[in-house]
């Protein structure tokens, strides 16, 4: 084993940890956690492991079925924070290491710890709505404690399927059993896609008469386990709750709605994956016709269009991190040009506008600077506008799946994304956290196609590994420092409008009047927090400490 590797990976998960439990820390108890910290549809607080089980027992009958995730849920409550906080950084570790795992399709983790550091970085830029599924208590245990218990229920399948030797010991048998139970427990549409692996996986080695004994022991746990979570009285009392009575045309065409919607919100995540693995792509169709006189000559020349937008980047970052000045200046702009001349002059539209522009910044920050990334790495690997012209039409799509080993794997994984969002037909509204099994699908895509020999020869070399890098360091160290400033800021907010809270509680009043938190910027979505004029927020808060409503003060006017 290369010492320096180990050392470089043991830094990374050490890295990772770090920073997912600094967040963890920083973020508060929010929305739904007050609702899981008292025994669910009582006013009684959580004190014991007896109240824990009750309390899951409770929600199973009247709301839901994912028990496995509520149980980690209601029992880290029950802990404290701290705990919860240590538990789910290390949750999120081994998911990135089950990412890089299931990528390279091994268990030998030094190895490569490059493809472990990309693993990390994409799981971080991402995951789709990353601060709801994976530092918010109540949907880091729906989404990351489900995506990582079905992670490493199908690693072996996985390991199996790729050739490598997996124990049939019959010791096994229950590991994989309860393992199986854990991930059929877990979220409907990754619930699916999880049986439909193992179950395929396990008819077709029976057929070829290989199949080892824990496989059928496992898909029969995902099974048992499937059966709890779609069986639970609650989910019908929730269905029943939510109604609806559009017909059955006007359901379908809602769901086919949802497919886009929450498809779209996916795209918006995921889009440094994706350009990366179309980057990759394209190598291997250029390394597969060189001998066809298709020679890549990588460019550093940047465009007077790029330099451009690397000043507007630079110039937009410098202004989201101080005043704000660029998004004031276009919003200016666009109210004195566009909206006052063309009539639309109205309160509401100068809120929705002022709401839009609040975003403005940072997203512009990272997508054009993706853009920019993406072109730039395109030239310097030699894959000019002329080059990807010279190939077009030359080598058929399949073509390039059988001659290269590893690409029909990354083919299924998008495949299985695409089908793992389509199971989400069958519910009645497609939230864009519930794309992350997907979101993370892609990833694991990504990362096994970067490691492609043909691939990273081109990305190792000068010209290209050290763009790649700086992105990777720019848009990580943009998004980290972005995510930790505003979590402490809201963790101030929260602190002094809680003791308003306790204060209210203890004095018997019925209500408490908080004032408005001024800050909106989310940090593409690394953080979740809503404030408590928000019902969900506030109603769960409200039973948690006894009291009948919370109401928060308007906005200031300068401040809409």
């Amino acid at each position: 084993m290369d010492s320096s590797n180990k050392n470089k990976t043991i830094i990374i998960l050490l890295g990772i940890f770090s920073l997912m439990l600094v967040m963890n820390i920083l973020m508060p108890l929010h929305r739904d956690d007050f609702d899981y910290s008292v025994i669910w549809h009582t006013q009684a607080h959580v004190g014991s492991l007896q109240d824990v089980i009750a309390s899951c027992w409770n929600h199973y009958l009247l709301h839901g079925g994912r028990m496995v995730t509520v149980f980690g849920l209601v029992l880290f409550l029950f802990l404290g924070k701290l705990w919860f906080d240590i538990a789910n950084a290390v949750i999120f570790t081994g998911f990135v290491v089950l990412i890089y795992m299931h990528a390279r399709r091994s268990l030998k983790l030094f190895e490569s710890p490059a493809m472990l550091l990309a693993a990390g970085v994409l799981a971080w830029l991402c995951l789709p709505h990353f601060g709801e599924v994976a530092i918010w208590k109540s949907g880091s245990t729906v989404y990351l404690w489900s995506g990582f218990c079905v992670a490493l229920f199908l690693l072996p399948y996985n390991l199996k399927a790729a050739g490598e030797k997996i124990s049939s010991s019959v010791a096994m048998i229950p590991v994989m059993f309860i393992l199986g139970i854990l991930a059929g427990w877990s979220v409907e549409n990754l619930a699916v896609t999880n049986l439909l692996v193992c179950g395929i996986c396990t008819m077709v080695y029976r057929c070829c008469h290989q199949m080892p004994v824990w496989m059928p022991a496992g898909t029969a746990g995902a099974f048992l386990g499937f059966i709890g979570l779609l069986a639970a009285p609650g989910n019908y009392v929730r269905y029943d709750q939510q109604g609806g009575d559009a017909g059955l045309f006007g359901t379908l065409m809602h769901h086919i709605g949802n497919q886009f919607s929450g498809n779209g919100d996916m795209l918006l995540f995921v889009l440094p994956a994706v350009l990366l693995a179309v980057l990759c792509w394209r190598i291997i169709k250029a390394d597969y016709l060189k001998a066809k006189d298709v020679e890549l000559e990588p460019s550093a020349k940047l465009s007077t269009g790029r330099i451009i937008l690397l000043v507007f980047i630079a110039i937009t970052t410098v202004s989201y991190f101080t005043t704000g000045f660029v998004a004031g200046f276009i919003h200016d702009i666009i109210v004195q040009c566009i909206l006052i001349p063309s009539g639309l002059a109205k309160p509401i539209t100068f809120i929705l506008f002022a709401n839009v522009m609040d975003q403005f910044e940072q997203m512009a920050i990272y997508w054009f600077f993706i853009i920019f990334i993406y072109l730039t790495l395109r030239d310097r690997i030699g894959l000019t506008s002329e080059v990807l012209k010279s190939m077009k039409g030359k080598v058929p799509f399949m073509k390039l799946v059988y001659e290269y080993d590893g690409l029909g794997y990354v083919l299924f994984m998008g495949l299985l994304a695409l089908f793992n969002n389509f199971v989400m037909m069958a519910a009645p509204t497609f939230p864009g956290r519930a794309t992350f099994s997907s979101a993370a699908m892609l990833i694991i895509a990504t990362v096994s196609i970067l490691g492609m020999p043909a691939v990273q020869e081109r990305l190792s070399l000068p010209e290209s590994g050290r763009l790649l890098k700086c992105a990777a360091l720019f848009l990580s160290a943009f998004t980290i420092l972005s995510t930790g400033s505003i979590l402490y800021t809201i963790t101030q907010e929260n602190d002094v409008r809680l003791a308003i809270v306790k204060q209210a509680a203890q004095n018997g009043e019925e209500i408490a009047v908080l004032p408005p938190i001024l800050l909106r910027d989310r940090a593409l979505r690394h953080v979740f927090f809503v404030d408590f004029y928000n019902g969900v927020t506030k109603d769960g808060l409200c039973i948690y400490y006894g009291i009948k409503d919370i109401k928060v003060e308007p906005m200031p006017e300068w401040a809409r």
